[in-house]
């Protein structure tokens, strides 16, 4: 039996979740993107892992130094986790000097984008589609047109334009669900929100990312160095993403408990807002706050 629960992600800074390697086009470095859609995504893979490193900042006394132990004895190519701390439990290990390995209790799930912000002539929106509110349980959204879209303010001309789009809008009553929370970047963003077609929904994310130039210093110099110039993008400050975590509570017992294997995997969930996840952390992305907590 699995016990699952909805978090709510709010991108303080940019998020470069990379793809790896250079590709061959306007970009650089990109980031990962779901297939079918070609929309910006966060794998699960990335928030276990790093939830993992976080989550041993979140023990104390006999817990915390038996996991640190098992973290500085796990070698990469022989995977030798002591497979008995919490850290091991939760969130799974592989042993390569006995052939042991063991699942986590806790799985993670992509982080999809929910609501992406957009630069307009009447200011800051946040775009997001009648399906998206589906899957977090809101009934009866209507969806607009293929050139109209849905907003939950009132736009001067009932015109709006979304990047190089400019598009015919009519307001409707639209909301978000109470679990996201209720700080005031939430508010805002409840205040500000427009609903395209799905079709569309792709064509604007991908138009509106973050994209940045640098360059690496030649440190005899301080200068730029030569042909070090590259490019990489991400997903903007102010994108809620959303994604599922769910414990297998029919493996947990009495000492990894129901209870314990949550407290662990969210006190991991709660330093993204201060250790940030993905790439590029030294130059200012990373940082994710996890808003229903």
């Amino acid at each position: 039996m699995k016990q699952s629960k909805k978090f709510f992600g709010l991108a303080i800074d940019p998020l470069h979740i990379g793809a790896g390697g250079y590709r061959l086009g306007r970009v650089d470095n990109t980031i990962v993107r779901d297939p079918g859609t070609n929309i910006p995504k966060i794998p699960g893979s990335s928030i276990s892992g790093v939830c993992r490193n976080y989550a041993i900042y979140g023990l104390d006394g006999d817990e915390r130094t038996s996991a640190e132990e098992c973290a500085r004895h796990s070698d990469i190519k022989i995977q030798n986790n002591c497979g008995k701390c919490i850290i091991c439990n939760t969130f799974g290990f592989a042993s390569g000097s006995d052939k042991k390995n063991q699942m986590g209790l806790v799985k993670f799930f992509d982080a999809m984008i929910v609501a992406f912000p957009v630069a307009t002539m009447n200011g800051p929106v946040w775009v997001t589609t009648s399906a998206s509110l589906a899957e977090l349980g809101l009934k009866n959204i209507t969806e607009p047109g293929e050139e109209e879209i849905h907003t939950s303010f009132d736009v001067p001309g009932k015109k709006l334009n979304l990047g190089w789009l400019y598009l015919d809008a009519k307001e409707k009553d639209i909301s978000l669900p109470e679990q996201i929370g209720d700080s005031p970047q939430i508010q805002e963003i409840k205040k500000r929100l427009v609903i395209c077609s799905q079709y569309l929904f792709s064509e604007i994310i991908n138009n509106n990312l973050e994209v940045r130039t640098s360059v690496s210093i030649d440190f005899a110099t301080g200068a730029a160095k030569p042909g070090a110039l590259f490019t990489y993008e991400a997903i903007p400050r102010g994108t809620l993403l959303a994604f599922d975590l769910a414990v297998d509570s029919y493996r947990c017992n009495k000492i990894h408990t129901v209870e314990k294997v949550w407290e662990v995997a969210e006190s991991g969930l709660r330093l993204f807002e201060v250790m940030g996840l993905g790439g590029m952390n030294t130059r200012g992305f990373g940082r994710m706050k996890v808003t229903n907590l």
